[in-house]
């Protein structure tokens, strides 16, 4: 079973999205869900603050996908009698001003998100806002267990948790990203 939280009716989970106006000014924006982005985008509520500009998008934003390890600061540089200290070299910036290299694995990894969002679709059974539900049904054998993905509010996932149920959060990567 899979599942992921609609987090429309809780409090604590909003989405931050960097924005750019036409004229390239770029800021964040925070929204409790893509809807509500699209909501004020297309009723123009959404201004740039330096030009006030209500042609604005989403910008391509970078996930912070690293683990402690890779957080972790590399040594400094050893420096050599016979050759001037430099700083590093900088990386070939890739998408979004990323390093290359870090471009490359997000880009791997988005390729695999979407590929196992394709084998959900493909592979399990919609079932919208009633995941909850129809959770319960497979777990207490009233129907015929299958694959399944939906929504599933906060509190819900968490009673699913209680009465012992496996289900997983799997992030839904939108169409348009």
């Amino acid at each position: 079973m899979v599942g992921w939280p609609d987090r429309r009716h809780g409090s604590e989970a909003m989405i931050k999205y960097q924005l750019i106006c036409e004229d390239g000014h770029e800021f964040e924006g925070w929204f409790g869900d893509s809807a509500a982005f699209e909501s004020q985008q297309d009723s123009g509520l959404l201004t740039c603050p330096a030009c006030g500009s209500a042609t604005v998008r989403r910008a391509l934003m970078a996930p912070n996908l690293a683990s402690p390890k890779i957080r972790k600061s590399p040594p400094a540089p050893q420096k050599t009698p016979d050759a001037p200290a430099t700083p590093d070299a900088p990386t070939t910036p890739g998408a979004a001003g990323l390093p290359a290299e870090a471009a490359r694995r997000m880009h791997a990894l988005m390729t695999e998100m979407r590929a196992l969002q394709s084998r959900i679709k493909d592979e399990c059974r919609d079932v919208g806002n009633d995941f909850a539900e129809e959770a319960r049904k497979i777990h207490y054998g009233e129907v015929e267990a299958e694959g399944i993905y939906g929504n599933a509010t906060t509190e819900e996932r968490e009673a699913l948790d209680e009465e012992g149920i496996a289900v997983m959060d799997i992030p839904w990567l939108p169409k348009d990203n």
